[in-house]
């Protein structure tokens, strides 16, 4: 090939290009190394690469060069930790994220005879700034859920403490829920009083009822009543939940959730979007590079037009995926269990890959309901991650971290089995978990509201039973232990 012809290709493209040999020789430095290493071509040139980059992982680049040598095929350098190949400075902005320049290497042979190969280095600084963003705004909104769980565990419950069936003690918020001017005057009234018909038996969880109010108007609520003894004293502890200020709420917290898995999906499809982006630029620019060196073939443009097509296609699923799951459902639809918990499953595959679990699949491809399916969707992926920080918790990351997933049919009904090997669940919450505003510390267990929005989502609206127990399983021929989540459905619902 002619030099100079080499040369001006090189210098036109717009990256990085570097002919090397597996020593680290640099032959050839463009036009574009030279402008933002401040570098000279003459400089560097016959020099070895690790002599102006003495930080660089030179035994990596060296194996990677050899093997794409050896198989006369392209291979990709991954950096680790800088994320870049070559230190090159950013120039100075006020609001950068990064000092130096995010790079995707790629490692073409050009010539195996005198094993010589083209290094190409992709500045990708900006989608790194985006993915960086994205997860700002990620751990934005988590923080904001927070907050807004710790408000409601600290003022949306009114208490009234009775002893020997007198109210010893309240809080404001009794007063104001049922409309008393002091303290003085609820504590003069006993039990019956309140005309709570309730109060004479004890209950393991919350009931909705309606209470009068002094001046005779009513609203719905939320009650719990609790045994305690305190110093010998035995009292009886009531709590109530004006259920018409959380329905108003109900569905912001509803949103703040699905914000959150927004933003968790956002970050998947970049982090997704990476290796299928790649592709297409590397095989763009070296089908462009055979064509002006004359070296292409109609095979080889058949094949890279094929792999574009294919790599293209593979971006446009994950868009449509991604654009099912912000459906709001609003009629109810006949789709594939089993197609919709595999697209499920592609949404939060990076955090599965990150946290290393490997999910075991026994579906019933023949399965179809006829029920909201993005709702479904919700339900599902909640039970997923509720699934991965507990693994991501409990089990070393040198050990399986396993989710097993099983759909059977048994006459009209429809069985999701959803299983980890994370140890189980605490017996002392165990009870709690789908309760309506149970929290619980655990991490997890996340906010509190996941399972709860899990709960209400299969039994109120797919008209379904969702239950968990802790239990115990073989796989490939050892016994583990974990939480076992059971979804119950009609397939005509």
């Amino acid at each position: 090939m002619n030099t100079n012809k080499f040369d001006v290709i090189c210098n036109t493209v717009d990256n990085g290009i570097i002919l090397i040999n597996k020593n680290l020789e640099v032959k050839f430095w463009n036009r574009w190394l030279e402008i933002r290493t401040g570098i000279n071509s003459k400089e560097i040139i016959n020099k070895n690469l690790k002599d102006f980059y003495p930080q660089m992982d030179d035994k990596k680049l060296i194996r990677k060069i050899t093997t794409a040598l050896k198989l006369n095929s392209s291979t990709f350098y991954t950096p680790q930790i800088s994320k870049f190949l070559l230190n090159i400075e950013l120039s100075k902005v006020a609001d950068k994220v990064f000092d130096e320049m995010q790079q995707s290497i790629t490692i073409t042979p050009y010539d195996i005879e005198n094993e010589l190969a083209i290094v190409y280095i992709y500045d990708t600084t900006i989608l790194s700034e985006i993915n960086y963003k994205l997860k700002e705004v990620k751990e934005e909104i988590e923080e904001r859920n927070e907050e807004l769980k710790l408000l409601f565990d600290t003022t949306m419950e009114a208490i009234i403490v009775f002893k020997d069936d007198k109210i010893k003690d309240c809080n404001q918020i009794a007063l104001d829920l049922l409309n008393y001017k002091s303290k003085e005057a609820l504590l003069k009234k006993d039990i019956n009083d309140l005309n709570i018909n309730i109060l004479e038996k004890n209950h393991k969880k919350p009931i909705e009822i309606t209470i009068t109010r002094e001046d005779k108007s009513s609203f719905k609520a939320l009650v719990n009543i609790k045994n305690a003894t305190i110093k010998s004293q035995s009292l009886r502890i009531l709590t109530i939940i004006d259920i018409t200020d959380i329905k108003r709420k109900e569905n912001l917290l509803s949103e703040q959730t699905k914000l959150a898995a927004m933003g968790e999906m956002l970050g998947n499809i970049a982090h997704q979007w990476r290796q299928p982006l790649n592709i297409i630029s590397i095989t763009a620019s070296s089908t462009k590079l055979k064509k002006e060196i004359d070296l292409l073939t109609d095979k080889m443009l058949t094949d890279a037009l094929k792999l574009i097509s294919e790599t293209t296609e593979h971006l446009s699923n994950t868009i449509d995926v991604f654009k099912d799951f912000l459906k709001e459902d609003k009629e109810k639809s006949l789709f594939n269990l089993s197609q919709n918990m595999n697209n499920n499953i592609s949404l939060i595959e990076t955090i599965l890959n990150e946290n290393r679990i490997k999910v075991d699949l026994d579906l019933d491809n023949d399965i179809y309901l006829y029920n909201f399916s993005n709702e479904f969707s919700q339900a599902f992926i909640n039970i997923l991650h509720n699934a991965s920080d507990a693994l991501a918790l409990k089990v070393n990351e040198n050990e399986l971290r396993l989710i097993k997933i099983s759909t059977k049919k048994i006459d009209d009904c429809v069985i999701i089995e959803i299983l980890d090997n994370a140890g189980g669940i605490n017996k002392d919450i165990i009870n709690k978990i789908f309760e309506p505003y149970f929290t619980t510390k655990h991490q997890y267990q996340g906010t509190g509201l996941g399972l709860y929005m899990t709960h209400k989502i299969i039994q109120s609206s797919m008209k379904g039973k969702i239950s968990v127990k802790n239990d115990k399983f073989i796989f490939e021929d050892k016994e583990y232990k974990g939480a076992h989540f059971k979804i119950i459905l009609k397939s005509d619902t």
